[in-house]
């Protein structure tokens, strides 16, 4: 069957994006082979959109290795695709895992309201007693040397372990680590690693290691986690300018347990048709 695709991204976080309702088969089976960048379209995961009802729309996003998550990048791309096909008009709502998602667009900037953060063990999850706020993440070798890192680890819709640092990682400490801290067994379901450094007041820089995926440019959740963990520590609330490898986004919100905005582009790159 030939299978209608787009391809959009977000700051630098790409996606390919079918609509749910021409598919019926296996959407993590679908994900690993359209999400090869050698053999497949390419992107760090497969999004599927379908109306709802008038102004509601419910996104689904799988990872590359075929898990399905919760993904800030892939609301603002799916968001970005629904106004281009006249679907919608701002503002909208976007139905995503368990949460509803009020959506803004003006041209290519778009906002979405992603709901609030925890730092409650079984929301997040990971094995803790008490809310693992600055503690202890991981301690464990590489390359023959004992590391240790303390950070935050808390929930923006996808488990985020946050490691603020004073410079970021080099290639091999970043790759090496972050796929150990990853894997480790206190998360039963895995978790992404955000390396954050403060550039300046309420101004981050990230580098960002997505659970089931690797290395990405971009991510909205974990610029959120880790604006929500600064904001904390700092005891403020506000905006917070959060740059990815790929791009800028600014996350808001009125002290870090209230709910979050995530404004930033998106931009639909190509569309064509997969042969399955």
């Amino acid at each position: 069957m030939d299978l209608n695709f787009w391809k959009l991204e977000s700051i630098g976080n790409d996606f390919p994006l079918i609509h749910a309702d021409d598919f019926t088969g296996d959407l993590s089976a679908l994900a690993i082979k359209v999400c090869d960048r050698h053999f497949g379209i390419g992107g760090d995961g497969l999004l599927t959109l379908q109306k709802v009802s008038e102004g509601v729309l419910k996104m689904r996003m799988f990872n590359p290795d075929g898990t399905e998550d919760f993904c800030g990048n892939g609301l603002r791309c799916a968001a970005q695709h629904a106004v281009l096909e006249g679907w919608v008009s701002s503002p909208f709502v976007l139905q995503h895992l368990d949460r509803t998602v009020p959506v803004t667009v003006d041209n290519d900037r778009i906002k979405t309201e992603i709901g609030s953060a925890s730092y409650d063990p079984n929301l997040i999850p990971v094995n803790a007693t008490g809310e693992p706020f600055k503690v202890h993440v991981w301690s464990g070798m590489d390359g023959g040397m004992p590391l240790s890192f303390h950070g935050s680890v808390l929930t923006t819709g996808s488990t985020h372990t946050v490691i603020p640092t004073v410079s970021i990682p080099d290639d091999e400490s970043f790759r090496s680590v972050s796929a150990k801290i990853e894997v480790d067994p206190k998360f039963p379901a895995r978790t992404s690693v955000i390396w954050s450094k403060e550039v300046a007041p309420m101004h981050l820089q990230i580098r960002i290691w997505e659970r089931g995926v690797g290395e990405t440019q971009g991510c909205g959740t974990g610029s959120s986690a880790a604006a929500v963990d600064y904001l904390r520590r700092k005891g403020l609330g506000g905006t917070v300018r959060v740059d990815n490898p790929g791009g800028t986004v600014e996350v808001a919100m009125d002290t870090w347990h209230h709910p979050i905005t995530i404004a930033g582009t998106a931009r639909q790159v190509f569309s064509g048709t997969l042969k399955l």
